[in-house]
């Protein structure tokens, strides 16, 4: 019996040694993966040319009545629910300390809402996660400025503000993606540009943007036509009071489907009105 047991763990043993080494190997092929992928995109940056991707929102007629602002030296932060945890509450402090600008933390709609432009009517069945996702899009389009996710972050906000103010084609600011393992797992060849070419999309825990220009004008327009397609299923899901990092069973929303699927081809089309800042990267590891 004890022979068997032995036998057994040292089965076990054999398989967690190989499942690590699966796990090496694969994290050590992407990293070699990305490694050429950047050194391409900074030899032949991406290019993006008219009905490129067809049968996506990328090729939906260009939206009217978008105008040109300043970006308003505003940092919007957003944290919903209860108190921070002690690492999210230093970086909190932290981002609330940033100098020359106004640092406004959204705990719920009532802080960003703009009359005549209502939040759409899913939005309260949205999981938390979700409703950040929604918050940052409608603060950045309604109002402009810079937004930061609660990671531990040292970005001269006001500085990178001043500089997107002297650029007029400048449209958007963020930090470059930094691997293709961030990118959304998108079908045909949407996915595959955008796993080629990560370094040209913007990451999505930190954005400066003019307020209404044609970028958040088609972010907040897809994000709503989402959101219609995906309102009575939200409604059945009931995801309200759900852990902030799990969603029931029938919730219909993926991961990064109403933010990253949206904003990173939106990063593509709009190439030549981005501005990257690796400045503006936060602390993407360890955070919480």
């Amino acid at each position: 019996m004890r022979m068997m047991d032995g036998l057994r763990q040292a089965k076990h043993q054999a398989f967690l040694v190989s499942k690590k080494l699966r796990r090496t190997g694969a994290a050590a092929a992407l990293r070699d993966a990305d490694r050429r992928g950047a050194r391409r995109e900074e030899k032949h940056p991406f290019t993006y040319t008219e009905g490129m991707f067809p049968h996506t929102f990328l090729c939906r007629p260009d939206p009217e009545g978008v105008q040109q602002e300043e970006v308003p030296a505003v940092l919007w932060v957003i944290w919903l629910g209860g108190p921070p945890p002690p690492r999210r509450a230093r970086s909190l402090q932290a981002l609330r300390e940033q100098a020359g600008v106004d640092v406004r933390v959204v705990a719920g709609p009532e802080d960003v809402l703009v009359e005549g432009q209502p939040f759409h009517a899913a939005y309260g069945d949205l999981h938390v996660v979700h409703r950040s996702d929604y918050l940052r899009a409608y603060a950045l389009h309604h109002h402009g400025g810079a937004y930061l996710d609660v990671k531990p972050q040292t970005a001269p906000v006001r500085e990178l503000i001043d500089t997107m103010n002297d650029d007029p084609d400048a449209w958007v600011m963020g930090y470059r993606e930094v691997t293709s393992a961030y990118v959304p797992d998108l079908p045909h060849s949407l996915g595959a540009h955008l796993r080629a070419h990560y370094r040209a999309v913007l990451g999505t825990s930190a954005f400066i943007c003019r307020p209404r220009s044609q970028f958040t004008t088609e972010w907040m327009r897809e994000l709503h036509a989402r959101l219609d397609f995906l309102q009575e299923p939200l409604r059945e899901a009931d995801a309200s009071g759900c852990d902030p990092y799990g969603a029931p069973a029938g919730y219909p929303i993926r991961w990064t489907e109403i933010l990253g699927d949206i904003t990173q081809p939106l990063s593509l089309k709009h190439q030549s009105h981005l501005r990257f800042s690796d400045r503006l990267r936060p602390q993407l590891e360890d955070y919480r």
